[in-house]
């Protein structure tokens, strides 16, 4: 029996997290994208690149299994061609951050952003990237029958 985890998987958050920018910025093809670098520009507007950068962790919390909390860094990419461009950078850079900022992704806490860095133009297309992190839980699957069990109940407050 396949039992479903605790908290949404990572793909879960990146779909997420897509279909709220795809929804912001229509007019620009809106895909998930490991190497952004090696990214071919085919779009006539441009294109922004979602990318999962990793995870910090803390230490784990003392609870009856094994829980950390985990900061998803995200990077987005915008790749904006000026030639036939249907909005300037700064109203893409704009609904991108207001796209992200507050997003909750599924069991996430409200995404924050970063940092917003220019990185340069070339052959008729700017490229920027915004980096943004969101909080979550990294919680293990308890094996079956290993669950804590409840053995006594007060009706004393603790304060």
């Amino acid at each position: 029996m396949s039992r479903s985890p605790p908290v949404a998987s990572t793909s879960q958050i990146v779909d997420a997290l897509l279909a709220r920018l795809r929804g912001a910025l229509p007019s620009l093809s809106v895909e998930h994208c490991a190497a952004p670098a090696d990214y071919r520009l085919e779009h006539p507007q441009g294109a922004l690149l979602l990318s999962y950068r990793g995870s910090q962790f803390a230490l784990p919390r003392d609870v009856a299994g094994v829980c950390q909390q985990r900061t998803l860094q995200l990077e987005l990419t915008l790749l904006l061609r000026r030639a036939s461009a249907q909005l300037n950078d700064t109203e893409a850079l704009d609904a991108a951050r207001s796209a992200c900022l507050g997003f909750p992704a599924p069991d996430c806490r409200p995404a924050c952003l970063l940092s917003e860095t220019f990185l340069g133009f070339s052959d008729g297309i700017a490229r920027y990237a915004i980096s943004l992190a969101a909080d979550t839980l990294q919680v293990a699957e308890a094996a079956p029958g290993h669950e804590p069990v409840l053995t006594a109940v007060t009706k004393e407050e603790q304060s």
